[in-house]
């Protein structure tokens, strides 16, 4: 099942773009506290792990801005 929607998911930009964009914040929002109270020994290993995983989504919802963008230039 988890399979089938990634494949929906996947061949549909706008719903790549809804997903990462709402999975950067959602790490942003989940990783900060945990980068704050709990990594007293490595924080700049988690703070660099934590950018990692925002930047990555990030980028990612970029593109599929940019391919949203193409679509809807593409059927005007």
């Amino acid at each position: 099942m988890a399979k089938a929607l990634w494949a929906a998911i996947e061949g549909d930009p706008q719903s790549m773009q809804k997903l990462h964009g709402w999975a950067t914040i959602l790490w942003f929002i989940a990783a900060f506290p945990i980068m704050w109270f709990w990594s007293d020994s490595v924080p700049l290993v988690v703070f660099l792990s934590v950018y990692a995983i925002v930047t990555g989504h990030w980028s990612s919802y970029q593109a599929s801005r940019v391919e949203v963008k193409q679509d809807q230039e593409g059927e005007a």
